[in-house]
């Protein structure tokens, strides 16, 4: 709510704000680029959020971030991995495979995140994020394919410094966040931040009459020397953890006549939900199933050191440790009623023979309805680098990285007929030599230019007691392999605030494997190859009338080789799907961003950003087909649904999506935020503080694989806040509602529930935290 500067199609956008009374908006700065730059100056499409604007929005998970920032689109994070997707581009990366990058990268005070980690999903105690918009490779490294999310933390001061915001809303959500810093002695320094939250989200278990919740608390910890000017040393400790309580997706699409298991089953519709209609409005589930959830305990540890060499010349060093325990329980159905157990009973076979025919909604005998999941995650990284002055000729940065993640993960299911007991660890080693240079052609040209070398070294273990009815089978491999990235941009500044660039960047996805296939022998797995990127972006920056406006606009195209793609697989005779993961021959998205924040008075604040995106397969044959049956009742063998056909391997079903848009690729997204200030009495000292914002995004398609049904409708949501501020500033009481209208509306479709209900378009969906208006009330307090 705050003036978000969400900055979408801009070359840089950031939450411009200003203080009380000031005409100018605020100056914004952004580090993501290995040193600290003022973002108007960087020929880059970048959005900055402070920490204001995170609380006024209510931000505390990342993907929040898809109203504020256009180009960004994430899936839900409830229970689960979060696809990342920016620009239109996404892997729809599933929990299954691990060890595979998600395509935008998530740092923490510059370190990477492993994507199969929950660490970036917080956005609890968080000074900034700053989202750098598409191929960041040559300072981002292997997981920035389509783009880049940097969060930075509080930092010791050598002041007191401190605040505290304490959250409340109509649906029993409440949040406290806090941070403090300052001086222990002369030269060492501290800060401390901690948060503990707990939402509940408008999905409701209509069995037991419950909401899915989630509880978080976390704390981050800094310690810094400064014995002198020349050395600093930073420590940096942090704990957190995250439970969910619940299942996190509903119906919102079954086939009329679909049964559960197969055609023809006696566990009909009116049996797994009765009191549920699907439809793109429902928010319920119906499940006895009470112990659904995920829990995640993080311990991370970071070491920074700063030396002053001389002359304007910087060396530092960033060593970091990463652990994370991950614990996730699935409902595997979410129907009212234990569904094999059921079957069982209705058919009057196996333990139930000779039994009454009844419902089993308690004490499963056969199946419980539940998979587990188990993964250990570690990263061991080290950055080296050197910094230049950038009061020179020729200005750079250099560097070396070298990281190590491993995850373990353990993945069990008993259902009889689709048992499955995998344990896979996948390993990525990675050394990278970086640098970029900033060449001064005149006072007013720049030419930047930057190359990375990355090698990647992966390996992995694959042992598979059953899965899909294949096993057991042991399979280990590795794999080699090297890549050069680079950009080059041209920037040109016409006057101090106005500047224009053109931009050419090449970049990559790693090799990666499949760490989700069924083993059908203990043959090595072939990795995906790697994805090659070549993109494009002009843009211009520019701030007005004394920097009272900031309008920024890019346009891009961005071409990806050989793209790689997760997506479900319906399988002929099987009620679970496969994981697939492969190489699309190739994939585009090209459109424009803009951005501008007007200070249209002293306490008037006026924002609007957007992005029109056009992504597109240019080339996807043999994607896997969205359903076989769309009648189930009149299955027809060797009939499929239209644009299907048998592959050549004889087994699988699979379409032709050349040309098709890319899945959660809206066309356009917006957001427009109106901020104003109200002085009270004479001395100017109270205030009240109004703030009104909308997102909008177009319908789209949700998947890859083209389902008709996946398709979620346009939608706009409405925020309104009404604050009282303090005459210094110190304290603001701020009510707010969002979602005024109350629109539903979903972060995650799938339709891997397809299998299961016999081969059909079956379609759940997430909902948001905000599907359902709620207001709330929220005091921020400074020192």
């Amino acid at each position: 709510m705050a003036a978000c500067v969400a900055a979408i199609l801009q070359p840089v956008t950031a939450r411009a704000e200003a203080a009380a009374g000031d005409d100018t908006l605020e100056e914004v700065v952004i580090t993501a680029q290995k040193r600290t730059e003022r973002l108007q100056d960087v020929p880059v499409s970048a959005s900055v959020l402070n920490s204001d604007s995170l609380a006024n929005s209510n931000v505390s998970d990342v993907v929040d971030l898809n109203k504020l920032v256009p180009s960004l689109n994430l899936n839900g994070t409830i229970n689960g991995r979060v696809p990342m997707g920016m620009r239109g581009i996404s892997t729809v990366s599933n929990e299954q495979a691990v060890g595979v990058p998600s395509g935008v990268a998530i740092m923490i005070d510059g370190v990477p995140v492993p994507s199969d980690s929950f660490d970036g999903t917080q956005v609890e105690d968080v000074q900034n994020v700053e989202v750098l918009k598409g191929p960041q490779a040559t300072l981002g490294g292997r997981t920035a394919a389509i783009g880049l999310i940097n969060y930075r933390t509080y930092n010791p001061t050598d002041t007191l410094q401190g605040g505290l915001s304490l959250t409340g809303t109509t649906d029993h959500e409440y949040r406290a966040t806090g941070h403090i810093s300052g001086p222990i002695t002369e030269g060492l320094d501290y800060s401390l931040s901690a948060f503990d939250a707990h939402r509940y989200y408008p999905i409701t278990n209509t069995f037991y009459g419950t909401k899915t919740s989630q509880a978080d608390q976390g704390l981050r910890a800094k310690l810094e020397w400064k014995p002198n000017d020349l050395f600093d040393a930073k420590l940096t400790f942090r704990h957190a953890k995250s439970e969910v309580d619940g299942f996190n997706f509903v119906y919102v699409h079954v086939v009329p006549g679909a049964t559960l298991f197969f055609p023809g089953s006696p566990v009909t519709q009116a049996i797994a939900f009765p009191d549920i209609t699907p439809s793109w409005q429902n928010l319920d589930y119906d499940s006895p199933v009470n112990t659904a959830g995920h829990s995640n305990f993080d311990n991370d540890a970071q070491l920074d050191l700063s030396f002053d060499v001389g002359n304007g010349y910087t060396l530092s060093s960033t060593t970091a440790y990463q652990h994370e325990n991950q614990r996730q329980i699935q409902d595997l159905f979410a129907t009212a009623v234990y569904g094999f157990d059921t079957f069982f009973s209705i058919a009057g076979i196996g333990p139930y023979a000779g039994g009454s025919g009844g419902l089993i909604t308690s004490n499963p005998i056969v199946f419980d309805d539940t998979q587990h999941q188990r993964e250990l995650i570690t990263q061991k990284s080290e950055e080296l680098k050197l910094v230049s002055p950038t009061d020179q000729a020729v200005s750079f940065v250099v560097g070396a990285f070298y990281s190590d993640t491993k995850v373990s993960m353990w993945y069990t299911r008993t259902l009889p007929p689709a048992a499955l007991n995998v344990f896979v660890v996948p390993e990525t080693k990675t050394t990278d030599l970086y640098g970029r240079a900033t060449i001064k052609l005149a006072t007013n040209t720049s030419l930047v230019t930057g190359l990375r070398l990355n090698d990647d070294e992966l390996n992995y273990t694959y042992q598979q007691t059953i899965y899909n009815g294949e096993g057991p089978f042991y399979s280990a491999s590795s794999s080699n392999s090297s890549a050069v990235v680079g950009d080059l941009s041209l920037q040109q500044k016409f006057t101090p605030d106005v500047m224009a660039y053109a931009t050419y960047a090449r970049g990559y996805s790693p090799e990666v494997y499949n760490t989700a296939a069924t083993l059908t022998s203990n043959a090595a797995l072939d990795p995906v190859p790697q994805e090659h990127i070549n993109h494009f972006e002009i843009g211009v920056k520019g701030q007005y009338f004394d920097r009272a406006l900031t309008a920024n606009l890019s346009v891009f195209d961005t071409r990806y080789q050989n793209y790689q793609i997760q997506q479900y697989n319906l399988l002929p005779g099987q009620i679970t799907s496969e994981l697939v993961l492969s190489s699309a021959g190739g994939a585009e998205t090209k459109g424009l961003e803009f951005d501008t924040s007007w200070r249209a008075t002293p306490n008037t604040t006026v924002s609007v950003s957007g992005a029109y995106m056009d992504a597109k397969f240019t080339k996807y044959i043999g994607a896997p087909c969205a359903g076989y049956n769309e009648d189930p009742l009149l299955v027809t063998p060797g009939t499929y649904p239209a644009g299907c056909y048998l592959g050549s391997d004889g087994i699988n079903v699979v379409q032709d999506l050349t040309g098709t848009t890319m899945p959660n690729a809206p066309k356009f997204k917006g957001y427009a935020d109106f901020q104003q200030r109200i002085p009270l009495g004479a001395g100017g000292g109270l205030a009240l503080l109004f703030d009104g914002n909308v997102s909008y995004r177009d319908k789209a398609q949700m998947l890859p694989d083209n389902n008709p049904n996946s398709i979620m409708g346009s939608v706009t949501i409405a925020n309104f806040s009404l604050g009282l501020s303090g005459a210094d500033g110190k304290w603001n009481v701020t009510a707010f509602l969002n979602n005024a209208f109350d629109k539903a509306y979903y972060t995650d479709v799938e339709d891997f529930w397809g299998s299961p209900w016999s081969n059909t378009a079956t379609v759940i969906a997430q909902p948001a935290r905000d599907a359902k208006r709620y207001g709330g009330i929220r005091v921020d307090l400074k020192l």
